[in-house]
């Protein structure tokens, strides 16, 4: 009877203590960080974020090309070692205007990459306005910066074209305006991070053998950028693009052979010009680990209530036992 009475109580004990040990918990502890640079960024917009006319690009595939965004995804997974995995997304889409970027954040598409990204980055509205100045080139028959006659071209007839052309451009830049100032918005209700607005530099610049082209495109560009300057306030910031392509875009774009995209010289100035805009910011992210086990409060009632009736086999059902020992010892020797 003793045996299977402590068989009972030590089975008892082990239950309590399994189940005891079921009910810990480990709380998940978040700690934050700062960081120089974004963990997790996104580039959004035109063909110069995509990287187009780089060796690699694709219009299926912005991530083999050396555009500034896959320079700074290198970089920022170097920097960042073994500490946290960098992340970056491109999702710039070639030709987009500012109505397509506009129509694709209102789409939902994006908004698992906008809330997780600590920074977001945007080139768009070339597309809205550069289309119409270069359809006067093609009216001209200019296939190249450096192949035309300068004698052969009807330089009042251009200069008339650009006199019509002017007021179009100008409604295309009030549109980008109105656009502008909803993208940013819309960006901001859909992420935490720091968003980012790119200048736009001027390629015709070059053309300073035609200095009434230069002269308009400077002046229309010109104005393009002050917008993004003057809706930035809180919205965004601006990383001026512009500034540091001045008087290089010979250089830094395929503009010899009428393509206005950069080169790879050109995305190298571009990173640099995202990087140090990244790191006038700074930025702050959280990693989460487990803590030690604990016990659970339901945990230490059940422990402390298998206690109890351990106590209670002790107190109670043990001396019982040995007190109807001695009732039938007695009865026996009665017997006798």
């Amino acid at each position: 009877m003793f045996r299977k009475i402590f068989t009972a109580a030590f089975s008892l004990c082990t239950v309590v203590c399994l189940c005891g040990c079921s009910l810990t918990e480990r709380d998940i502890i978040e700690t934050q960080h700062k960081a120089d640079i974004p963990p997790r960024m996104l580039f959004l917009g035109d063909s110069i974020a995509a990287g187009y006319g780089l060796d690699g690009y694709t219009s299926s595939d912005n991530y083999n090309c050396n555009s500034y965004s896959n320079i700074l995804k290198e970089r920022y997974t170097a920097e960042f070692g073994d500490n946290i995995k960098h992340e970056m997304r491109n999702l710039a889409v070639s030709g987009d205007t500012s109505d397509d970027l506009l129509e694709l954040i209102d789409s939902g598409k994006l908004d698992s990459e906008l809330a997780n990204s600590e920074a977001v980055v945007v080139s768009i509205g070339g597309n809205d306005m550069l289309h119409i100045m270069f359809d006067l080139f093609k009216d001209l028959g200019i296939e190249s910066k450096d192949s035309f006659d300068l004698d052969s071209i009807d330089l009042l007839g251009a200069a008339a074209s650009l006199i019509t052309m002017d007021s179009e451009i100008d409604e295309a830049l009030n549109q980008y305006e109105i656009n502008l100032q909803e993208i940013s918005a819309k960006l901001n209700e859909k992420s935490d991070g720091t968003i980012y607005i790119q200048t736009l530099y001027n390629p015709l610049e070059t053309f300073d053998n035609i200095s009434v082209v230069v002269e308009f495109s400077d002046e229309k560009i010109g104005r393009f950028n002050e917008i993004i300057k003057n809706n930035a306030g809180e919205n965004y910031k601006v990383i001026d693009v512009a500034a540091d392509f001045e008087g290089k875009c010979n250089e830094l774009t395929r503009i010899g052979s009428m393509d206005i995209h950069p080169n790879e010289e050109g995305h190298k100035v571009i990173a640099e010009c995202v990087d140090s805009a990244f790191r006038a910011t700074g930025f702050s992210y959280t990693t989460s680990e487990y803590g030690e086990p604990y016990l659970t409060l339901s945990s230490i009632l059940l422990i402390l209530g298998g206690i109890c009736a351990m106590l209670l086999v002790v107190m109670i059902i043990i001396p019982k036992m040995f007190k109807n020992t001695d009732q039938i010892d007695k009865k026996k020797k009665s017997e006798k």
